[in-house]
């Protein structure tokens, strides 16, 4: 410990040792009782703390602590940046998985149409049915609708 660090603890956390830095307390007590001029610092300190605990707490404005609580609520980005983060990965799974059962659904629910003009099936009594109807009742087998 040196007077220009004991002399930056004070300026940061005031004359009491109870404030200041646990990893640097007993350092700066030691060189506290071993200098003078620590003592001195100490005590101009103490008598700044005791000054502005004296001091009337200003009173904010209604306008001024609404924007200070908007200021620090999260932006809608920000909300969207921590809900797909990777800390939470059920969230960013369930994120990407919604929206493929969504597309798979759609999907498996068009009308179908065989991609080939070779194909040897009536296509126009299937044309309004859905792939699985078609799948589970037998009329059409994938090799046959992928044909």
């Amino acid at each position: 410990m040196n007077m220009q660090r004991f002399s930056e603890i004070l300026m940061a956390y005031g004359g009491n040792p109870q404030r200041w830095s646990l990893h640097e307390r007993e350092a700066a007590l030691q060189f506290l009782n071993n200098s003078l001029e620590a003592q001195r610092l100490q005590q101009q300190a103490l008598q700044l703390d005791q000054l502005l605990n004296a001091a009337p707490m200003p009173q904010l404005s209604e306008a001024l602590q609404k924007r200070i609580l908007k200021a620090t609520q999260p932006s809608v980005f920000q909300n969207i940046f921590k809900w797909f983060s990777f800390k939470q990965p059920l969230k960013l799974a369930t994120a990407f998985a919604i929206p493929c059962l969504i597309a798979l659904t759609i999907w498996l629910n068009m009308p179908v149409s065989p991609l080939s003009s070779q194909s040897n099936i009536d296509i126009s009594s299937y044309q309004e049915m859905p792939l699985l109807v078609l799948l589970e009742e037998g009329e059409l087998t994938l090799t046959e609708f992928l044909l």
